[in-house]
């Protein structure tokens, strides 16, 4: 193979799809696909703010193809403490050139007073992109901020055992590592 110049999240991005054309080594979860898809799309309101195949919210991280990118323990730890292992730099495994994707809280206060709580699109010294909790991509200019709170939370809420049972975590998480993507 001849060198290349890609930059590691390109690297990354390329590793994730080669793998995701690898048959699954590990055991499925003894849950229910079916059941999972209608947990993800009804009850436990997932697709207010993660993406499958074009359907739902944009707030949270698409999981069109999570199944070949993330681990079960990893899925039943991302539902049941969504803030465990936010990521500094999640490349986007649907997007072989994506930059890196942080779904931490951001809360700005604007000169006005007014609060606004979202996810940070993009950010440089003089702006910020706020999608927020109403999935509405605001443009701030910073000189119009009170202050940027960057927060090492998850948005999304703890899906505990008195919100979600065992079995229908089972279910979701097989819902989920199913989803590979069109291969």
């Amino acid at each position: 193979m001849p060198a290349n110049s890609f930059e590691d999240s390109e690297i990354n991005a390329i590793i994730a799809y080669l793998r995701s054309l690898s048959p699954s080594s590990k055991a499925a979860i003894a849950g229910n696909r079916e059941k999972g898809q209608q947990i993800f799309f009804g009850k436990g309101t997932c697709s207010e703010c993660h993406m499958v195949n074009g359907k739902g919210g944009r707030l949270g991280p698409d999981l069109t193809r999570v199944g070949a990118a993330r681990s079960t323990s990893y899925l039943i730890d991302s539902i049941r403490q969504p803030s465990k292992d936010l990521s500094d730099g999640m490349v986007d495994p649907n997007n072989h050139y994506a930059n890196a994707l942080v779904y931490d809280t951001v809360t700005i206060v604007t000169r006005t007073g007014q609060q606004v709580t979202g996810i940070a699109r993009n950010e440089d010294t003089f702006s910020i992109q706020l999608l927020d909790t109403n999935q509405q991509l605001r443009l701030l200019l910073k000189r119009d901020l009170v202050s940027v709170k960057h927060e090492r939370r998850s948005l999304m809420p703890a899906y505990t055992s008195d919100v979600l049972g065992d079995t229908e975590l089972r279910d979701v998480v097989a819902y989920l590592e199913s989803l590979r993507g069109n291969q």
